[in-house]
């Protein structure tokens, strides 16, 4: 079984709060597998999903109140939940929704006479007679008119595909190695030469496998990358069915193509996301921002806005019109990019192959998993930022770098001069790359690569 952070959060849920409780994110970054692991912590519990029993969904949807609930239930399964160590667990609760959904168009009333589910979690949370977990895949777009946190009766946990951390883990590095070089992060103190070689390793590894469970798995199980490939080509077409079926209809050729051209995008030197690039009639009639939204609420692309003016808050100069559009997980790029027998020598050796892009769309998934709202920087007259967070009320310039840095061991970066020229109020800027631990100057430090997993809010 992966380990993964999330179950720290599950576990202190169980034991310190008493709401329901909501697991969300994007399919495939492996919310049922621990779920279900997490299951086994209880005395009693029963699982349903909503896609495989039509029984269940069918008893569900007309539910008129907690009672009449817990009877359906007892036809749906033997078990009786009784006390705080029994859980109901509700699975890809979004069909559920999506059927309810279909019902009401077919019969007006049907709202009224039926209570849903996430409705009835504050009479379940209130009775205690049993904890309840949601889960769903595409909440963000297909709960749009649901109160997901109705009077604070449920607490909502988002997974990510697994990070480098969770990444290493599975790859048997050693927690207390990786511990070690988190201190090193913290305390700006260099790493031996080995651990640095071989973080720059995995991490090269990371950025053509993933952290989607099933790929990561896959590449444990099968070093020849099949496994991890067949996955890799499930989950493609699984996103690409689920725009199709879950977006608007007037938007899902639209949303279709801005996913298809993903790769090429984020591989162009700017990594912008062109308007004109669209093989749609009336380009310049449409505005992309609704369907950028779109994809980040399905949890499948992560949308990366300009700051035009770096300045805390940054929100207050951000522009939607121009977008950095990355995958929301990296190894869906370079499975775009790269053929299974490529990424198997690449991940051997890269040489001089540019990874840039997958540098910058790790960074942007990584950060976005730990909380961070990524956007970037871009200025005519003073040159382009890579990322801009805010961190302790700050705001944190960051640069990426896949390549070594000159023989001095520093990079050259007029933009990030530039910007710290013209913002003395800055503190900081931050540069990653494949260079240890150094300090370039009062204002500039450079970090190995695989340390922007350590950013955590």
């Amino acid at each position: 079984m992966l380990y993964r952070k999330k179950m720290i959060e599950l576990q202190n849920w169980k034991a310190n709060e008493s709401v329901a409780l909501l697991v969300e994110g994007a399919r495939q970054v492996g919310k049922t597998r621990l779920i279900e692991e997490f299951l086994l912590s209880f005395e009693d519990s029963i699982e349903i999903d909503f896609t495989k029993n039509s029984t269940a969904l069918s008893l569900l949807l007309e539910i008129k109140n907690y009672d009449d609930f817990i009877n359906r239930l007892s036809l749906i399964s033997k078990t009786k939940l009784q006390g705080k160590n029994s859980v109901l667990f509700l699975d890809e609760i979004q069909y559920y929704y999506e059927v309810r959904e279909k019902r009401i168009q077919e019969d007006s009333s049907f709202a009224e006479k039926y209570i849903d589910i996430l409705t009835l979690s504050k009479e379940i949370v209130h009775r205690g007679d049993f904890r309840l977990i949601l889960s769903g895949s595409l909440l963000g777009v297909s709960l749009f008119s649901v109160n997901l946190n109705p009077t604070g009766y449920l607490r909502k946990i988002t997974m990510y595909p697994m990070d480098f951390e969770e990444f290493l883990l599975a790859n048997g590095v050693n927690q207390l190695v990786i511990d070690d070089v988190k201190e090193c992060f913290i305390s700006k103190t260099p790493i031996s030469s080995s651990i640095h070689n071989l973080f720059l390793e995995m991490f090269e590894k990371y950025i053509f496998i993933g952290g989607l469970p099933a790929a990561v798995q896959g590449y444990v199980d099968d070093k020849e990358l099949t496994l991890t490939t067949n996955a890799l080509d499930s989950i493609d077409e699984w996103y690409k069915s689920d725009i199709i079926k879950y977006a608007n209809k007037e938007d899902r050729l639209i949303i279709l193509e801005m996913y298809n051209l993903l790769a090429s995008e984020i591989t162009m030197k700017n990594r912008k996301f062109v308007k004109s690039h669209l093989d749609v009639p009336n380009f310049k009639n449409i505005d992309l921002k609704d369907r950028f939204l779109w994809l980040k609420n399905a949890g499948i692309a992560i949308p990366t806005y300009n700051v035009t003016n770096p300045v805390y808050p940054i929100k207050i100069s951000e522009d939607s019109k121009i977008v950095k559009l990355f995958f929301s997980d990296v190894g869906l790029l370079t499975h775009h990019i790269f053929g299974k027998d490529e990424k198997r020598k690449l991940i051997i050796d890269s040489g001089d192959v540019d990874l840039g892009a997958p540098y910058e769309n790790a960074t942007a998934q990584l950060l976005s998993a730990h909380g961070y709202e990524t956007r970037f920087h871009s200025l005519k007259k003073n040159g382009e930022i890579d990322f801009l967070i805010e961190r302790n009320m700050n705001v944190l310039p960051i640069e990426i770098k896949s390549t070594m840095p000159k023989k001095t061991g520093l990079f050259t970066h007029p933009a990030l001069d530039n910007l710290l020229n013209a913002h003395q109020e800055i503190k900081e800027a931050w540069i990653f790359g494949k260079n240890n631990i150094q300090k370039e100057n009062d204002r500039i430090w450079m970090f190995p690569i695989y340390m922007i997993d350590f950013l955590q809010k």
